[in-house]
């Protein structure tokens, strides 16, 4: 199968074992636009005759939903040469798979790439890798008749053992020479679960899964850099495991009644994040639950009930795996094998960039409205020199290294639409309801935290539900930071909108930081920024402990010019300027309206000296 070939705009089927999916990719940049998507509902493995053919008639469907893309690829100008077909396991074990794969061809001009087992795990890990910007863990991606087991690093450790791992093509991503597929895919479980007639027997399916996946922890050779004392990160993807991160969501919004936790506020799958803990819970909790009683009765988003049977067949396979793999933490991922083979088309110097800053770039560059260079910056040099330095490194909880980029790159974009609504605008563009939505390379909590920046960023005034639970995925400290990022980036288009950061770096007003001025969280408020608090309402989706040494205080010195200056003085922006410090320091999470006022840390205060 080559991949170097290939020019955009391109088409992508991968016709795996549960469904069919298509898709045409515009650009070849590293956050690779989706111009179109959709699925053909064709469950190969489920149509698999006793002898393992793959019977007459959904060969007839597969070939009709093909000239059916093929039109679509022609109306979006994807020539021909520019066409890729995948083909996973049903059709690997297929015992007419050859003769399947010829009528393919014979009805569609379309040669199928039929992926080995390694094949299929490296690309389902590329998938992963093409959703995060930074993937430093294990990777395993359940489909309908496997289940592809292997790790990947996208930073390494000069003292890496370089004999314990593979490099790719890629210098900058390692994964594992030994990379897995067992055929316990979600679909393939549930048959043989479905025949086994009394406990004895599936508890020695059990055991084959779990003894089978100690084979596969050995053989991937898994890098002592990838170990934290609490366990493995793991990147999950495919419809199986993916399931199970909705199911999740849905437990989340069930589990409580009161007016302002109606809904997990960002229903979007990639990124989303479960400690070990609450994915055991959810394991044992519907691993022998009745499929047809789920069939029936579970009622949780984006869970059909075709998938809603397969979820305990799914909850097997997570006890088995945790009980051989011990994991910390769990992030789910859209990327599969579609999108790894599309990573895959891209050059060295693609992968390496940030698919959230290129994403954004992209859609700011459609407006009349965004900051040229110089603007950025001006604005940029502003507000980093306006923080310590500690919030900007790379290890930061927060990722304002690369979330501050980005927020800036937005800032302008609501500028023109009524007062009323540009807060409330900007703080949904990263969001599910916002026009970055498909834009990968973003956790939940980052989504969060570059949301309430854009929202600070026009004020901070968002009537909508979610504010408060947005807010609570960062936590009460990743909250005063981005507050007080926020009104700065405000005043800084107070006093000159036209000329952000330029006009204000030319004016005669000046910024100065003492660091450490105050003690964090204001201790003697009852201590109520106790890391029991600092988890966020829905559990413990990413807010873990908010250390104190990751959150400095600071001090920041505005000192007005001593000459009188239109753009400073005017009341229009004296106004921000002196009620900054009241601002930022508020006491509570806005929009809390229902229970017990939350108390904010000072972490931030802003003098005013003429």
């Amino acid at each position: 199968m080559t991949t170097d070939d290939v020019q955009a705009p391109f088409g992508v089927v991968d016709m795996g074992s549960n469904g069919i999916r298509f898709g045409i990719v515009s650009e070849l940049a590293r956050h690779l636009p989706v111009s179109y998507e959709e699925r053909a509902p064709i469950a190969l493995l489920d149509a698999l005759r006793d002898d393992r053919s793959i019977p007459t008639e959904v060969i007839d469907q597969v070939i009709t939903s093909f000239l059916r893309f093929k039109i679509l690829c022609e109306d979006a100008g994807v020539k021909v040469e520019n066409v890729r077909i995948i083909a996973t396991e049903a059709t690997r074990i297929a015992a007419n798979s050859k003769e399947f794969l010829e009528r393919i061809n014979e009805a569609t001009g379309w040669t199928v790439a039929l992926l080995s087992k390694q094949q299929e795990a490296l690309i389902s890990a590329s998938g992963i890798v093409g959703s995060f910007n930074h993937v430093n863990g294990l990777t395993m991606d359940l489909g309908g008749g496997s289940v592809e087991v292997s790790y990947v690093m996208t930073s390494v450790s000069d003292d890496e053992n370089s004999n314990d791992i593979l490099k790719t093509t890629e210098s900058h991503i390692r994964v594992s020479p030994n990379p897995v597929s067992l055929p316990y895919g979600v679909a393939a479980l549930r048959k043989r679960l479905a025949i086994c007639d009394s406990d004895e027997k599936v508890e020695e399916l059990y055991q084959e899964v779990v003894s089978e996946l100690k084979k596969a922890h050995d053989a991937a050779q898994l890098p002592k850099s990838l170990y934290h004392k609490d366990g493995y990160k793991v990147y999950m993807s495919g419809g199986g495991f993916r399931c199970l991160g909705y199911l999740s969501m849905g437990i989340k919004i069930q589990e409580t009644r009161e007016p302002h936790k109606q809904m997990y506020p960002i229903p979007i799958i990639n990124g989303y994040s479960m400690t070990y803990k609450k994915l055991k819970d959810l394991a044992e909790t519907f691993r022998k639950k009745n499929p047809q009683d789920l069939m029936k009765k579970l009622k949780v988003f984006r869970i059909s009930k075709r998938r809603a049977a397969m979820i305990p067949a799914s909850c097997f396979l997570v006890c088995a795996i945790l009980e051989v793999f011990k994991i910390r933490r769990v992030y789910f991922s859209e990327g599969g094998v579609r999108q790894g083979f599309c990573y895959q088309l891209l050059s060295p110097e693609e992968k390496q960039k940030d698919p959230l800053l290129e994403g954004v770039k992209a859609y700011a560059a459609q407006s009349s409205f965004a900051l040229d260079q110089n603007k950025f910056e001006a604005i940029y040099s502003i507000l980093t020199n306006a923080l310590p330095s500690l919030y900007l490194e790379s290890s930061h909880p927060l990722q304002l290294f690369r979330l501050l980029p980005a927020a800036i790159h937005l800032s302008n974009l609501t500028s023109h639409y009524p007062k009323e609504t540009r807060a409330f605008v900007a703080f949904h563009m990263p969001l599910a309801s916002g026009p970055l939505a498909n834009v990968p390379g973003l956790t939940h909590r980052e989504r969060a935290i570059l949301a309430i920046l854009l929202a600070f960023r026009q004020g901070g005034s968002v009537p909508d539900p979610i504010f408060y639970s947005v807010q609570a995925l960062v936590g009460r400290k990743g909250v005063s930071v981005c507050k007080y990022i926020g009104r700065l980036m405000e005043l800084v288009f107070a006093v000159s909108p036209l000329n952000p950061g330029v006009g204000l770096r030319n004016s005669d007003l000046s910024f100065r930081v003492e660091d450490e001025y105050l003690t964090v969280a204001n201790e003697e408020e009852d201590n109520s920024l106790s890391s029991c608090e600092s988890e966020d309402e829905y559990g413990d989706n990413e807010v873990e402990d908010e250390n104190d040494h990751d959150f400095p205080s600071m001090k920041l010195c505005i000192t007005l010019p001593k000459t009188h200056s239109p753009l400073i003085h005017s009341p229009a922006v004296i106004s921000v300027i002196e009620s900054l410090d009241k601002k930022v320091n508020t006491k509570k999470f806005d929009m809390d309206e229902y229970r017990k006022p939350l108390k904010c840390p000072n972490l931030f205060s802003i003098e005013i000296k003429d």
